[in-house]
């Protein structure tokens, strides 16, 4: 048995100086995907394939080298330095064998590993058969469908903070948001008109999602919850706004406090997104203070109330603009501390089931 096997169970070809690629490359060529053998799209000036691999494209039409290279010996005669007696042989070897492996996008990270059809079907992945290379695919599409990515490399999907909005994660979740807008959101489009309250909602939500997408990077959001304590948030500014017409404004702002606080304590609990809570909070009081209408005792109560609604209002944009900066340029991939807010876990498997990783694996 030993004198009849052999230790050799693959060839690898490579580039060299000798026996470059096109324009002197000296790298490049994978089993089944070269530029010399590829047509469409053809490595040929001015669109030769770059020298780096991660950049080809892929290859829609494969030559037919074994007609190709044959004619160009007997055009260039035995012997040619280009193309040399046995080139065919030597040369075809990566482009004839089976390929089995090709990348597969798995998880909602969007990994993309090299892998065979039937284990990229078991892990529910996404396979393609018709690439060779993971930096030919886009893996982020793949599991967030819709409009395409403008580029690969950068999330701008922006829609998605206002889509999310209106889904729900089920008929109990649908349930809890008419309730909120049938029983708290009536009666404050009454008192500040269908255009104020529709902002001040929205403002809420767009925040709420923006932050859970960069706290919580990792996990599939849905639901207006933002929005919802956006609207908390504008009962708060109603009571201060109304605060020496009110008999206890004292005892009405501590109940709202209440509110406040056992909802954040909820938001520990798994699938409940404490960042939307608390952004949606706070960007709804902004937004509350800058657009509700309010009623002022005085010149000097007058301008000083609008001030404070100039200050409202940069205070929105300077913020939304930090968490953009900070989605692009800081993402929370490794916050330890930052999960804890969102899901305290009180044994051992307690916040096991929402999949949250926070390092992002390097593409292969």
């Amino acid at each position: 048995m030993s004198s009849t096997s052999t230790n050799t169970i693959s060839t690898w070809k490579k580039w060299g100086p000798a026996d470059s690629g096109p324009g002197g490359r000296i790298s490049g060529s994978v089993c089944g995907l070269d530029p010399k053998f590829c047509d469409a799209p053809a490595s040929i000036a001015p669109y030769e394939w770059p020298d780096d691999i991660t950049k080809w494209p892929i290859c829609r039409k494969i030559n037919p080298f074994s007609q190709r290279f044959r004619s160009k010996q007997e055009s260039n005669g035995p012997g040619n330095a280009n193309f040399p007696i046995g080139y065919k042989d030597k040369m075809a070897e990566h482009m004839v064998c089976e390929v089995i492996g090709h990348p597969c996008c798995i998880g909602i990270h969007g990994t993309c590993r090299i892998t065979t059809k039937e284990y990229c079907d078991f892990v529910h992945g996404y396979f393609h058969e018709e690439a060779s290379l993971c930096s030919q695919v886009e893996c982020l599409h793949d599991v967030c469908g819709m409009i395409p990515f403008l580029h690969p490399e950068w999330p701008d999907q922006f829609y998605r903070l206002f889509t999310t909005t209106f889904l729900h994660a089920g008929i109990f979740h649908i349930a809890i948001t008419l309730l909120v807008q049938y029983f708290l959101m009536r009666d404050l489009e009454k008192l500040t008109g269908s255009v104020r309250i529709a902002l001040i909602y929205f403002i809420g939500a767009l925040a709420g999602n923006l932050a859970s997408a960069i706290f919580v990077p990792y996990r599939a959001e849905v639901g207006p919850a933002g929005a919802h304590f956006a609207l908390l948030a504008t009962l708060v500014v109603e009571v201060l706004h109304c605060w020496p017409m009110l008999k206890y404004p004292r005892r009405a702002l501590s109940k709202l406090m209440i509110i406040l606080v056992g909802l954040l304590m909820l938001g520990v609990l798994p699938w409940v997104d404490n960042y939307a809570h608390l952004f949606g909070f706070i960007f709804g009081f902004l937004a509350a203070y800058a657009l509700m209408p309010f009623i002022s005792f005085g010149h000097y109560d007058r301008r000083r109330k609008i001030f404070v609604i100039w200050i409202c209002s940069l205070l929105i944009l300077g913020l939304f603009g930090l968490l953009l900066a900070l989605f692009y340029n800081v993402p929370m991939y490794e916050c330890e501390l930052c999960k804890l807010f969102n899901c305290i876990p009180f044994t051992r498997d307690f916040c096991a089931s929402q999949n949250i990783n926070f390092k992002r694996e390097e593409p292969v």
